[in-house]
């Protein structure tokens, strides 16, 4: 074999191995676009969804500087030709079925709301990104960020969200309020992992905290009427009300780290 053929077949193999450790991606959903953004080297992505820089919905928004943003249509991801697409296994899952029949390897994300499933996902994106190491460390930071406190909670709160939606026990959610010191009211309630709590069952038994989204604070739907209802008003004090800003707790992730923090400055305010 000449000098110049086994300098070829020796770069053909190393690209071979560096894209079986390391594949392209394209993400198209906006909670893996904040796995990919925290697990891939840059040079991997070449491209992320349609709201992967926006910081109202996105704590990586900073990090998608720079990187292209697609609207997420199976025709962009083919012309970008990626080893490997990211997507949602619900919300694209038609562009999903497309992109597989077109031979492109497609990781649908569920959507796990418990600490132990969230912890598993990340690891399996981890691993698919060529960057299982990394993602088995995000997995365990994901999973310290809710560890009970050593004291027993000593206030009651109330995750409230359009249309009156609540998480119960064993939600995301509900660990995230264990992990702050607060019970949650939903769960106290007798609501399993979601259900509603209606404004007059609220108001008949307020919790001590009522927690809402920040950007759902205001009337901008019906949905969100109820979140701003005068009767809310009447009852703080001594009902407390805050808000914790939404990136940080939308998508699963060790940013979820900020949502925690957040409802502990709620319980402690005076």
């Amino acid at each position: 074999m000449s000098p110049s053929r086994a300098a070829a077949l020796l770069l053909a193999l190393g690209w071979s191995v560096a894209a079986a450790a390391a594949p392209t991606v394209v993400s198209i959903n906006l909670c893996a676009d904040q796995l990919t953004l925290a697990l891939a080297d840059r040079a991997q992505i070449l491209a992320l969804g349609p709201l992967a820089a926006d910081p109202a919905l996105s704590v990586m928004a900073p990090e998608a500087a720079g990187i292209p943003i697609l609207r997420g249509t199976a025709e962009e991801v083919m012309r970008l030709r990626p080893d490997l697409v990211l997507s949602g296994a619900f919300q694209q899952r038609r562009t999903n079925l497309l992109l597989e029949r077109m031979g492109f390897r497609v990781l649908a994300l569920p959507s796990p709301d418990d600490v132990a499933g969230v912890a598993a996902m990340i690891d399996s994106v981890g691993q698919a990104l060529g960057q299982g190491q990394r993602g088995r460390d995000l997995a365990a930071t994901f999973r310290a960020i809710f560890a009970p406190p050593a004291a027993s909670p000593t206030m009651t709160a109330l995750v409230w969200r359009p249309n009156g939606f609540v998480s119960g026990r064993g939600t995301l959610v509900d660990a995230a309020l264990a992990a702050a010191g607060l019970d949650n009211a939903a769960a106290l309630a007798g609501i399993g992992a979601w259900g509603t709590m209606p404004l007059e069952r609220l108001v008949a038994r307020p919790p001590g905290l009522l927690v809402v989204d920040d950007h759902m604070a205001v009337k901008s739907s019906r949905a969100q009427a109820v979140l701003v209802h005068p009767a809310l008003a009447r009852l703080s004090p001594p009902m407390r009300v805050g808000a914790v800003a939404t990136a940080t707790w939308l998508c699963p992730g060790p940013w979820m780290r900020g949502a925690v923090d957040q409802l502990r400055r709620l319980a402690a305010a005076p």
